[in-house]
């Protein structure tokens, strides 16, 4: 039986509509990686969402690695496990759908200077390495 887990800090704002779907704000950038891997990929082991997120972050990671989050996704009611392998819920689609508009919504506010800016530093660093 799958924990199910409370991430709700003292006085911590627990979740919020955005795009009229619930976001949560203190979802950890690992949880992030394996949702929206689960969304991408379909079912999929720890050894599987391990190997996406490493081409996305150009690191390896290890098989494992991210085991523990996915569990705490399963734990949230965001993802299903069974057997080894993790399937992604509606709960966690609704999830990555509100932090998508949320993400649209940040990087078309304001001037497109710094933005343009952001992004064409990021790549000429990343063509340097």
């Amino acid at each position: 039986m799958t924990k199910k887990y409370e991430r709700q800090p003292p006085g911590d704002v627990r979740a919020f509509a955005v795009g009229g779907n619930l976001l949560w704000p203190n979802m950890a950038l690992s949880e992030f990686f394996v949702v929206l891997a689960l969304c991408r990929r379909g079912p999929s082991t720890s050894a599987e969402v391990a190997r996406e997120v490493s081409t996305w972050l150009d690191t390896p990671l290890p098989p494992g690695g991210l085991k523990r989050t996915l569990h705490v996704v399963a734990g949230l009611g965001w993802a299903h496990h069974t057997e080894g392998v993790y399937a992604i819920r509606s709960e966690g689609i609704k999830i990555m759908r509100s932090c998508h508009v949320a993400y649209m919504r940040m990087l078309s506010d304001g001037p497109a200077h710094p933005d343009a800016a952001v992004l064409k530093c990021c790549i000429e660093k990343s063509e340097r390495s």
